[in-house]
């Protein structure tokens, strides 16, 4: 079968035994990724613009602070968040999308619609 995009699955010249593949490594990193608790709800509401933890915090209802800013870190390690302290007294910081966390958002848009027509 001709690929006309990414491989999603391990390729390897062993004959496989099994129905299943390994998944490749970069669709893995994605889906342990966005798989975390809340990390799609976070990097979705980041995706509106800029704000600042307690607005991120009230656009996820359910989320705690402890988990809210766990999945915050991670994301900046990852270089898909940036943080940007806007007030050095009080030390007010606003979170928003890299250049790469933002280039999610057409796959994003594609799961939502996906999700629209496929998920009741």
């Amino acid at each position: 079968m001709m690929s006309t995009g990414p491989e999603l699955f391990a390729r390897s010249d062993e004959a496989v035994d099994s129905a299943c593949e390994t998944l490749s490594e970069p669709l893995a990193r994605v889906m342990t990724m966005l798989g975390k608790r809340w990390t799609g709800h976070v990097v979705s509401t980041l995706m509106q613009g800029p704000v600042f933890f307690n607005e991120l915090k009230r656009g996820i209802p359910g989320i705690s602070d402890r988990v809210l800013n766990e999945r915050l870190v991670e994301l900046a390690e990852l270089g898909l968040v940036s943080r940007t302290i806007v007030d050095q007294g009080g030390g007010r910081v606003r979170y928003a999308l890299t250049e790469h966390g933002a280039a999610m958002r057409p796959a994003i848009t594609e799961l939502t619609r996906w999700a629209e027509s496929h998920l009741q």
